[in-house]
C-alpha cells in the first residue's frame, strides 16, 4: 500500500540484460549492412535498365533511318498499296442491239461496266525500273467466236494475268459472238484479279459482243481499235483464243525489237518485225493418261508442225538477207502465226508503207477463177500474218532470233494439228 523500492537484480539478471543489449546491437549492425546492399542492387538494376533502354532506342533510330532510305529509293513504298480488281465489261454496240442481241444483266457484287478509255493512266513521274515490263501499257485483243475453246481462252487469260503480276498495265478486249452468262463473268472477276500493289500495274477485261453473222470476220475488229488507241499504249497484241502468251514472250519481243532498232535505226527497223513460232506436244493418240499409262508421255516433245520442211535450211527456215541482221536472225518460210505484236511506232509506219495500208481492214485475196476461195489463206491467216509478211502486200520481214528462239515460241493449246503431219 506504500511505495516500495524496485527489487535488486541479482548477478544472473544483470548477465541476461547485458546479453540482450549485445544481441540488439548486433541486429542493428546487420540491418545497416542489408540496407547498403539493397541500395547497391537497386543502383545496378537502374543501370541495366538504362543501358537496355539506350540499346533499344539506338535500334529504333537505325530502323527509322533504314526505312527513310527505302522510301527514297522505292517510290512504291510511299504510295498507298491497293488491290487491282478486274472489272469484266460487256460493251455492246448499238448496231448489235439492232440485231436482236440483248445485254446481260450485271452480276451481283458491283461489277463495273466501262470502256477502256476511262482506264487510269500509270504514274509517269515514277522512277525508271530495271524490268522491261514494269509499267508497260499493253492493249490485248482476242478473237473468241463462241464457247468451243473456253478452256483454252482461260489459259490465254492466265498468261496476261501473269503479265500484270510482272508489273504491266494490261487491258484485255475479247471480241465474241455469244453472251457470257453472269456466272462466268463472276467467275472471271474472282479468278482474274491481279493483286500487284504497284500503281503502274493493273488488269482489266472487256467483252465486246458482235453479231454471229460476222463469222470469220470477227478477226477484223482489233485493227480499228489499235489505230483508234494508238497513242494510249506502249504495245499492241492481237491473238486467237488458243495461243498461250507469257510475260517471257512479251519481254523477248521488246528486247529483240529494241535490238533491231539499235542495229538499223528506227526508220529501217520498221521493214522488220519480230515474229512468233507455234508448237504443240505430240501426245500419244488413243491413250488415256492414268497412273498406269503415264509412262506413255516419257517421249513426248514439242513439235513445230508448221515448219517440218527438210532440210531445215532452206525448206523450213531461211536466212535474212540484210547483212546487218543476218548473223543474229532467221525467218520462217511459212510465216503464219495466229497472232502478232507491234509497237505504236511500227503501226504508224505500216499505215503509210507502200502497198501496205495496215490500218485498212479488207478481205483476204481470193482465187481469180473462184472468188469464194482464198488464194493466200483464210481471213484469220490474212489478218494475223499474211497482210503483214506477204511479199505482195506490206512485205515486212519476219525475224526470229537465233540465240533467243525458244523465248519466242508459244504453245498452241489444242495440241491437235501435229496429227496432220504424223
Amino acid at each position: 500500500k506504500g511505495c516500495h523500492p524496485p527489487p535488486r537484480q541479482n548477478a544472473t539478471n544483470r548477465h541476461h540484460t547485458i546479453a540482450s543489449m549485445a544481441i540488439i546491437a548486433k541486429g542493428h549492425h546487420h540491418t545497416a549492412s542489408s540496407t547498403s546492399r539493397s541500395k547497391t542492387s537497386l543502383s545496378n538494376i537502374r543501370l541495366i535498365l538504362l543501358l537496355l533502354t539506350s540499346f533499344l532506342f539506338g535500334i529504333a533510330i537505325c530502323s527509322a533511318l533504314f526505312l527513310w532510305q527505302a522510301h527514297l529509293t522505292d517510290p512504291s513504298l510511299t504510295t498507298l498499296h491497293h488491290v487491282n480488281h478486274i472489272p469484266v465489261n460487256a460493251n455492246i454496240n448499238a448496231n448489235d442491239n439492232a440485231n436482236g442481241i440483248s445485254q446481260p444483266l450485271p452480276p451481283k457484287g458491283g461489277v463495273r461496266y466501262h470502256s477502256l478509255e476511262n482506264q487510269d493512266a500509270s504514274d509517269s513521274s515514277s522512277s525508271s525500273s530495271s524490268s522491261i515490263l514494269d509499267g508497260l501499257k499493253v492493249l490485248v485483243t482476242i478473237a473468241s467466236y463462241d464457247f468451243m475453246q473456253l478452256p483454252h481462252l482461260e489459259e490465254v487469260l492466265d498468261g496476261f494475268q501473269d503479265l500484270c503480276y510482272a508489273g504491266s498495265m494490261v487491258d484485255v478486249v475479247v471480241h465474241t459472238t455469244v453472251i457470257y452468262p453472269v456466272a462466268v463473268i463472276d467467275m472471271l472477276n474472282d479468278r482474274m484479279r491481279c493483286n500487284n500493289p504497284s500503281p503502274k500495274a493493273g488488269l482489266t477485261m472487256t467483252f465486246i459482243l458482235k453479231p454471229s453473222s460476222v463469222r470469220l470476220h470477227l478477226v477484223d475488229f482489233h485493227r480499228t481499235m489499235f489505230y483508234d488507241r494508238i497513242d494510249q499504249y506502249d504495245l499492241f497484241v492481237y491473238t486467237e483464243d488458243d495461243i498461250r502468251i507469257t510475260p517471257t514472250t512479251i519481254a523477248a519481243y521488246l528486247h529483240e525489237t529494241n535490238r533491231v532498232q539499235s542495229l538499223l535505226g528506227p526508220v529501217r527497223s520498221t521493214d522488220f518485225n519480230v515474229g512468233i513460232v507455234r508448237y504443240e506436244y505430240d501426245f500419244p493418240e488413243n491413250v488415256v493418261i492414268t497412273d498406269k499409262t503415264r509412262h506413255a508421255t516419257e517421249n513426248v516433245t514439242r513439235v513445230y508442225w508448221e515448219h517440218l520442211g527438210k532440210p531445215i535450211f532452206e525448206k523450213a527456215v531461211k536466212r535474212v538477207h540484210d547483212p546487218t541482221l543476218a548473223p543474229y536472225y532467221v525467218s520462217m518460210n511459212l510465216h503464219h502465226q495466229g497472232m502478232y505484236l507491234a509497237t505504236p511506232y511500227q503501226l504508224k509506219a505500216w499505215k503509210d508503207r507502200k502497198n501496205c495500208e495496215f490500218d485498212r481492214v479488207r478481205d483476204r485475196p481470193s482465187a481469180k477463177n473462184n472468188p469464194s476461195q482464198p488464194s493466200e489463206g483464210t481471213q484469220r491467216v490474212w489478218m494475223s500474218s499474211q497482210m503483214l509478211y506477204g511479199s505482195k502486200h506490206c512485205a515486212v520481214t519476219q525475224l526470229l532470233p537465233v540465240e533467243n528462239f525458244g523465248q519466242l515460241t508459244v504453245l498452241h493449246l489444242p495440241n491437235k494439228n501435229y496429227r496432220r503431219v504424223g
